[in-house]
């Protein structure tokens, strides 16, 4: 998509359009920070901001700090927007150990109005996925914005999000046909509507009142670039016109081909794109049929044409039904579902396993198995055979503890666990140690009621190890894993769950994971059963050794490099390591720190403030 915005054409009042591409927050703060660096800032060899000087920065552009003491400008989110705000539109450039305003802020500050407006397009589209040095457009910020273009009044962001969960369903507004609803969501998973719509509010590209978002007339000439004089020439024929269009939400395609379609009959354009379609396959065809439905009712004509024809011709008969509000044929819905599930499998990654292919279909026909598969027996489509295949597959479950093999998006199978109510009151002596660390190694030795339940051993954990309880964490035994209940990845409730359920003898075992992104693997091994004590109810530590690695240090990796920084006065990042753990010298971090008293205070500190 960054060839759309590289020539821009302004539209009337570009005096107007200049002042509010300048007003918008994001770019203000940019140009801001731009101007403080002026002749030259040192940075670090990440490229930012030294801790002290991000301080100084933030403090100009009113951004509140957690921590007079940061680790890094990276953990600052709302200065790294602005500084890579600066750096995408050229305010700005990084180079070795110093960072320096560019001639863009002049241009910017005091420029004409089509060099601001170029400036602003560049970095509202970069920003939102549509241009850029990756390469991949970011579909459902697309949606959003075709959405706002094709509404004059204002939207709801329920509205929004039902759009870009149409496009991720594979489907298209007003449009029950299979080839609409029958493909998954994007298993990627989607960028929420209401972040979208931020981005687009800080560009000054959408005015929100209260739950309710309406774009700009900055905007409408944004979107009129990206949607209308971009499109396809209206002089392309059909097959040029659906290799562009093709893989683009329906929604923005239906924009993009408005200027062809204007310039023929609807019977013409229709005849055209159902020929097309005919003879292509895969999401040619369902995109060249999606145009076709652009023609509107006038090209009635062309659909009759096609259905007197097998095969491709369901779509039209299907399209010719909904128009007189019958019911389609069972055996056009059939064949037309089993194009667009080949269409689909054709266009997954080559060298996938069967079994997941297998299990992605079966997971996601789950519920109406029962009534496609005698179906399709009937079906004269080629791919109906392989598609039987695949969904009547017995597979080995390669994704323990889902409900679907394969998949985390379907209802979870609940774990049969042992009971073991002879334990009630008993007590266990576990061990709980971090994965990795050596050095000296983490780990504590505690005694906690065998009754005590996942989340409450989480807590436990926390206080115990000298965590923070800041990320997302899951039990493992093995077979299922445990947290806060989560269908999509696959965690059923640790509230449930009690640890006497998983461990049952001494040498028992099971995992526990905190800080998905830096890793943090601890094993927590049954030592010991002991009886009930009736002067103790809590956990206890009884013994442990090393300190609990500082929070966001980059997992295992990242807490090596981080004790030899320490030890290494001379290193590049050693203050600043120092000003982020508020230490006067490298000698004060003692990796090899514990003290039971202390571990137990926190212990019944949790416990009281749980009561």
């Amino acid at each position: 998509m960054s060839s759309r915005t590289a020539a821009l054409p302004v539209e009337p009042a570009p005096q107007q359009l200049a002042l509010a591409a300048r007003s918008c927050s994001i770019l203000t703060a940019a140009s801001t920070l731009a101007e403080w660096v002026g002749t030259g800032r040192p940075v670090t060899t990440r490229g930012v901001l030294k801790p002290a000087a991000a301080v100084e920065a933030c403090d100009l552009l009113g951004i509140e700090l957690s921590s007079r003491k940061p680790r890094s400008a990276l953990d600052i989110s709302s200065l790294m927007v602005a500084w890579t705000a600066a750096g995408i539109a050229g305010f700005i450039e990084v180079d070795r150990a110093r960072a320096a305003a560019r001639p863009p802020l002049r241009s910017w500050l005091g420029g004409t109005p089509e060099e601001v407006l170029v400036i602003w397009a560049r970095c509202a589209a970069e920003f939102l996925g549509l241009a850029g040095e990756g390469g991949e457009t970011d579909l459902d910020a697309l949606v959003v914005l075709a959405f706002l273009h094709q509404h004059e009044d204002a939207v709801s962001l329920d509205e929004l999000d039902e759009a870009v969960l149409q496009y991720l369903d594979g489907g298209a507004p007003d449009c029950s046909c299979p080839d609409c609803t029958s493909l998954p969501a994007d298993l990627a998973g989607m960028e929420a509507v209401e972040n979208i719509v931020a981005v687009l509010n800080e560009f000054g590209m959408v005015v929100l009142r209260e739950d309710t978002a309406e774009l700009t007339p900055l905007a409408r000439w944004f979107t009129d670039v990206m949607f209308r004089q971009s499109a396809p020439s209206a002089d392309v024929d059909a097959g040029a016109l659906v290799n562009v269009l093709s893989g683009l939400p329906d929604t923005v395609a239906s924009l993009m081909c408005r200027p062809w379609l204007a310039a023929r009959a609807p019977v013409a354009a229709a005849r055209e794109l159902l020929a097309f379609g005919q003879a292509a396959s895969g999401p040619l065809r369902l995109t060249a049929f999606s145009l076709a439905r652009e023609c509107g009712p006038d090209a009635a004509p062309a659909w009759q044409e096609l259905a007197t024809l097998k095969g491709a011709g369901a779509y039209a008969r299907v399209w010719l039904a909904e128009q007189e509000n019958a019911e389609p044929a069972e055996a056009d819905l059939t064949w037309i579902f089993v194009d667009t599930v080949s269409s689909m499998l054709d266009a997954m990654p080559d060298g996938l396993p069967p079994d997941l292919v297998s299990a992605l279909l079966q997971a996601q026909g789950d519920a109406e198995l029962a009534e496609v598969l005698p179906l399709l027996g009937d079906c004269d489509h080629p791919g109906a055979a392989r598609l039987v295949t695949l969904l009547t597959a017995h597979l080995a479950n390669p994704f323990p503890g889902l409900g679907v093999p394969g998949l985390g998006m379907a209802p979870l199978s609940r774990p049969v666990l042992p009971e073991r109510p002879e334990r009630a009151d008993a007590r266990f002596r576990i061990k709980v140690q971090l994965r990795g660390v050596t050095k000296p190694p983490v780990w504590r030795r505690m005694e906690v009621p065998a009754a005590l339940s996942l989340d409450r051993l989480h807590g436990v954990i926390q206080a115990a190890m000298g965590w923070g309880d800041s990320h997302m964490h899951a039990f493992s035994d093995g077979q299922y894993e445990y947290g806060l209940p989560d269908p999509e990845l696959g965690h059923h409730d640790e509230r449930e769950v009690y640890l006497s359920q998983l461990l049952g003898g001494a040498g028992d075992r099971i995992q526990y994971a905190y800080d998905f992104g830096d890793g943090w693997e601890h094993d927590i091994v049954l030592e010991r059963i002991l009886p009930a004590d009736p002067g103790v109810t809590g956990a206890l530590c009884t013994g442990g050794k090393g300190a609990c690695p500082p929070e966001d240090c980059g997992g295992i990796w990242g807490y090596e490099q981080l004790k030899d920084t320490l030890a290494d006065p001379a290193a590049e990042e050693h203050d600043t390591l120092l000003d982020w753990l508020g230490l006067k010298s490298g000698a004060d971090f003692d990796a090899g720190e514990f003290s039971v008293e202390e571990v137990n205070q926190r212990l019944a500190h949790g416990a009281s403030a749980r009561r």
